[in-house]
């Protein structure tokens, strides 16, 4: 059985999810999977779907973020298929009908609602080919529920798997399991190897992601905080993003500072999360479900932009986090539990319970359930 993953360089968290589900997918006997980023080969869509993207939410980000409010609004009405990403979805089959020659997939598996809806039309024009749909964040993907011909559709949340309903999707073919996140989330950490390993003076710590695309300016951050938490280490992930890496080493060398932790890209993000206290987040979907899965008190920027706005929203109605909107409330909420008091204990407790299960283990079963 060969299962053909299909993501997209933007951000982490498809690229993520991916991997999660390959790795539950390959403890099966007999399973070849493959992971494709749809655009590797097409520079000119790569660079349309993403590097133009982040220039957009970076520098106008109250408009994208309300022509993203309005065009979602529609598409979930629309009974027109894929009007706001008709580029992307022609495109996209282009793609799919090379890569599905050359690995000649059972099932394809994909967290992309274009590549869905790409896969929908190639399937009407007579390609023979199964696919599953995930979605990738506490929202109805753009235009999921117009899919006709997709073998499951697993779902984030029961709210999602609602509306799915509600708008016309085949509740038969939907299963509500979360979102999917890598097995070593799951496994024991040693605290005390990961304080070693990172020499800090203390085992107390606050960590800070803002994700592999470097949303939020993590140097005026460490400028703000590293003096107001001096009882603690604070951790900075950088991922991918070395410039913000080398101003920090920079502010770190010229103060003096011995209480920031500075990283770029880690692999032992579940040890982090473990050892720390307190965990100050971006709103991606996985890194909410990660630091749930490993139960950190999580403090999140508050974001406009779709679909984290929606993720957000996901936290509040569960009240399942302290939500910031600037670095002095950041501070206020680090105080706050620290100094566990009721109300800050009962966000950690629903928190805490966000993400139960393994979705990854469950999908891959449904996977191979349908070949």
């Amino acid at each position: 059985m060969r299962v053909l993953c299909i993501g997209l360089k933007v951000g982490a968290g498809l690229e993520s999810i991916c991997y999660s589900v390959m790795d539950a997918l390959k403890k099966h006997d007999g399973v070849v999977c493959d992971y494709v980023d749809i655009y590797a080969e097409n520079p000119k869509m790569a660079k349309f779907s993403s590097e133009n993207y982040y220039k957009l939410v970076k520098h106008i980000p109250r408009t994208v973020a309300f022509g993203q409010s309005v065009a979602y609004k529609i598409a979930l009405r629309s009974k027109r298929k894929h009007f706001f990403i008709n580029k992307d979805v022609s495109e996209m089959k282009k793609e799919l009908v090379k890569y599905i020659k050359r690995y000649s997939p059972d099932i394809i598996y994909t967290p992309l609602n274009t590549t869905a809806m790409a896969l929908d039309e190639l399937i009407e024009e007579g390609v023979r080919i199964k696919y599953v749909f995930q979605m990738p964040d506490f929202v109805v993907s753009w235009y999921s529920q117009q899919l006709k011909h997709c073998s499951k559709i697993f779902s984030s949340c029961k709210e999602v798997t609602s509306i799915l309903t509600e708008k016309g999707a085949n509740p038969d073919i939907i299963k509500t399991y979360g979102v999917p996140i890598a097995e070593k989330f799951y496994s024991d950490v040693s605290v005390n190897e990961v304080v070693k390993k990172l020499g800090a003076n203390s085992d107390k710590f606050i960590l800070v992601s803002n994700g592999g695309a470097g949303f939020g300016d993590n140097c005026k951050l460490v400028r703000y905080l590293y003096d107001k938490i001096k009882d603690y280490n604070l951790i900075i992930v950088n991922g991918n993003n070395e410039k913000s890496k080398k101003e920090i080493d920079a502010f770190i060398k010229r103060n003096n500072i011995n209480n920031v932790i500075n990283l770029g890209f880690v692999t032992n993000m579940p040890g982090l999360m473990k050892a720390s206290q307190i965990m100050v987040g971006k709103s991606g979907s996985s890194s909410i479900c990660e630091a749930s899965t490993c139960k950190v008190k999580f403090i999140v920027y508050d974001n406009k932009l779709f679909p984290e706005v929606k993720n957000i929203l996901f936290l509040k109605k569960r009240d399942a986090a302290i939500v910031v909107k600037s670095y002095k409330q950041i501070v206020k909420a680090i105080s706050a539990y620290l100094n566990d008091d009721e109300n800050s204990r009962k966000k950690h407790a629903n928190f805490s319970a966000l993400c139960t299960g393994n979705p990854s283990a469950e999908v891959a079963r449904d996977i191979i359930g349908l070949v």
